[in-house]
């Protein structure tokens, strides 16, 4: 959040500092913790400035995680995350009565 709130105030200065390398990361489902090759995190939808090539990792609670490389500069980044243990069944049994 931080990030996002500082890379907000820096354009709303009138960018001052560039944002060349800057990638902006959007998840579906959103809220989902970015890790950028143990340098930092944040929570998508969120925007990151990067010096050279690193290896993101974008996961959620009961969701595969993903892991992939970005590079700097360039458009947003949308990472649709998978469910870990997706099922069409509904166990009419195991349901709770109704009153």
């Amino acid at each position: 959040m931080r990030m996002v709130l500082m890379a907000f105030v820096l354009l709303a200065a009138g960018g001052c500092m560039t944002t060349k390398g800057a990638r902006t990361i959007v998840s579906d489902p959103p809220g989902a913790l970015v890790t950028v090759e143990g340098f930092g995190e944040c929570e998508t939808p969120c925007r990151i400035t990067l010096d050279t090539r690193r290896e993101v990792t974008v996961a959620k609670a009961g969701y595969k995680a993903q892991r992939f490389g970005i590079t700097p500069g360039g458009r947003s980044v949308m990472v649709v995350l998978e469910l870990a243990a997706p099922t069409d069944d509904v166990d009419a049994i195991a349901l709770p009565e109704l009153d």
